[in-house]
């Protein structure tokens, strides 16, 4: 089957010929219609005085028919001869003097005689036939007793006066037709078409060279700013049009020079944005990859070749066949399905951070959002976790270390108590501040030994069903000695009611005692703190809600941080590390749920802690 045959079209008119053939074919049609106008309204007018004349010369001449039909009557009886008679002679009377054509009809309504308008005779049969009148205007103007004639158009678009010709007696005496030769009016006619036509061909001619000109001076700015973008197009953004009048296509040139102008200016803006995009790119430490929506590299910056090993040969591919790491396949694949996705990566003794998400997705015509590329973000966290594991191991080395002096040192304190009776005032409270003091550094040693398990991922959940309820009842019994010596009331609303669900109960007892301790240390005597569990169909919230001092709004968004206390001479005073609600977190959040805080200075504080019914488990590829 042989190759389809292309269709061609004609080409299309330019716009200047367009114009120039527009004004043109204007100005005939018009010059066409006023011709016409004035020619059918010339041709009227000149019928109108000719049928004027005609009855004017008619009337003449039919009197004079009359006067020559006298002169025929007989004197002594009043008789007129037959009308054959004297039909000539009546004919050749009228016709020589007016110079009008004249058919002498008879009262039977046979034509009898007839003269052209030089006298000439003529058939009378043919001469009535020629000048078309119908029987009946004949009848009717034949029988008139009046006297008057009437201009009757015939059959040849002439028009013709018929005067009825009538003795003294009132008898007919048949019928004068009257008609004036058309060849004057139709050379007179003819000579207005050709001057008419001569006038519209003239104006037709004047009318090209007037549009040639009027084309010109208007195309020509318009091809002037069509180059100029052209010539910006292409880079030359100094371009400018010249502006050579004050009309509209003086505006379209400032406007496009004004264009111009702000073009450069945007790209200039839009060069120096990217130079420096550019540089932040070279020098960037992180792997910088972009892909189409196939996963088709697009740009990759100098720390792609170092990290993955992305050269700028390599756009145009794809990382699965440039072998880039599983971890990071896995985090582009799940940035395409969730439009964002964090992962830690391992490869053999490198340890990678990756961060793939979306880029803006660009809208169709219809304003459907399309397909988007994915930006890839790879850091090398391998010395960053290299100094974490040795921190880690520092912190629990130390907190091992430690267990055993102190240990110690808290046997030689038991055994000093047993000794108290031999002990004076003054030692007796040495005692027991050093007591006290061994305590809280025994509480700061556990708790960093359960932040560097949380840090290496030895800190397991030994989750199992338990009620919530009993969990708190425990801690509240825990701290209620402490409350005493405070002077602040603890309550708990709702203890006989139970709430089930699955969560590592000690942990949560720790995470629950701690916020108790916490509101006992930061509430004056007389204050009270009040416990309460709601739950919804997936959810616990537990509430402890105090009366105390309150913490500053500055200082919320760092309460989760480690080693950070809102008031550090209190918490000197009453023996706090800054780890507990760190910990408390960390163990929230391992437990799937988050923890809150509400509070206003001199009002009080409202922490909240929501845990799932149904723990979920914390990813390996929990992100930094």
């Amino acid at each position: 089957m042989g190759a389809k045959r292309e269709r061609r079209f004609p080409p299309a008119l330019g716009f200047k010929a367009r114009i120039f053939v527009a004004l043109v074919g204007i100005s005939s049609v018009m010059s066409l219609i006023i011709g016409l106008v004035l020619y059918y309204f010339a041709q009227d007018r000149l019928v109108m005085a000719e049928n004027r004349l005609l009855e004017q010369r008619s009337q003449t001449a039919n009197a004079g028919a009359q006067d020559f039909l006298e002169g025929l009557r007989n004197p002594e009886d009043g008789t007129l001869p037959p009308p054959d008679a004297y039909a000539e002679e009546l004919v050749q009377a009228v016709a020589d003097p007016t110079g009008l054509e004249v058919i002498y009809v008879g009262p039977d309504g046979e034509p009898l005689a007839a003269r052209d308008g030089f006298g000439a005779p003529k058939d009378p049969r043919k001469a009535y036939e020629t000048v078309g009148i119908g029987e009946g205007t004949l009848e009717q103007v034949s029988g008139s007793r009046s006297g008057e004639g009437r201009l009757v158009r015939g059959e040849g678009s002439d028009y013709a006066a018929l005067w009825p010709l009538v003795d003294p007696g009132e008898r007919a005496r048949g019928v004068m037709v009257y008609d004036v030769p058309q060849d004057p009016l139709k050379d007179t006619l003819a000579y207005l078409r050709y001057g008419i036509l001569g006038a519209i061909l003239t104006s037709v001619l004047l009318a090209g060279a007037a549009s040639f000109l009027l084309t010109r001076q208007v195309t020509r700015p318009l091809s002037e700013t069509r180059d100029a973008a052209i010539r910006v197009a292409s880079g030359d953004y100094a371009t400018t049009v010249p502006v050579v009048s004050r009309d509209e296509l003086g505006e379209l040139a400032r406007a496009f020079n004004y264009m111009a102008e702000e073009i450069e200016h945007y790209v200039g803006q839009i060069q120096e944005q990217k130079s420096r995009l550019e540089a932040v790119l070279e020098a960037s430490p992180e792997a910088l990859v972009t892909t189409d929506p196939g996963g088709s590299i697009t740009m990759a910056n100098p720390a792609a070749a170092r990290v993955l090993g992305i050269r700028p040969p390599d756009r145009g591919r794809t990382l699965e066949e440039l072998g880039a790491p599983p971890g990071v396949l896995r985090c582009l694949r799940e940035a395409a399905a969730n439009g964002v996705a964090v992962r830690e990566v391992e490869v053999g003794d490198k340890a990678y951070w990756a961060y793939a998400a979306q880029m803006n997705r660009a809208e169709d015509a219809n304003g459907r959002g399309g397909e988007a590329g994915i930006i890839l973000a790879v850091r090398d966290i391998t010395e960053h976790r290299s100094l974490e594991r040795a921190k880690t191991a520092f912190v629990s080395d130390v907190s091992h270390e430690l267990r055993t002096p102190l240990t110690t040192i808290q046997s030689a304190v038991g055994l000093l108590e047993r000794a108290r009776e031999r002990l004076d005032p003054l030692e007796h409270r040495a005692l027991e501040l050093a007591d006290g003091e061994l305590r809280r550094i025994r509480g700061m040693v556990e708790e960093l030994l359960t932040l560097a398990q949380l840090d290496s991922w030895q800190y397991q959940l030994e989750v199992g069903p338990t009620d919530m309820s009993r969990i708190v009842q425990t801690a509240i019994e825990s701290v209620e000695a402490k409350a005493e010596r405070f002077g602040i009331q603890v309550n708990f609303e709702g203890s006989a009611d139970e709430h089930r669900c699955v969560c590592d109960a000690q942990k949560l007892y720790q995470v629950i005692l701690n916020l108790l301790d916490n509101a006992i240390k930061y509430s004056d005597a007389g204050a009270r703190v009040d416990v309460r569990i709601r739950e919804d169909l997936s959810s616990l919230t537990v509430e402890v809600k105090d009366t105390g001092v309150g913490i500053p709004e500055e200082d919320l968004g760092q309460l989760f941080e480690r080693f950070y206390r809102v008031d550090k001479d209190r918490s000197r005073a009453t023996g706090g590390s800054g780890l507990g609600l760190a910990i408390s977190r960390q163990i929230i959040e391992m437990h799937g749920g988050e923890i809150y805080v509400e509070s206003e200075v001199g009002a009080g504080s409202t922490f909240r802690v929501r845990l799932p019914k149904t723990p979920i488990s914390r990813s390996a590829s929990y992100a930094l």
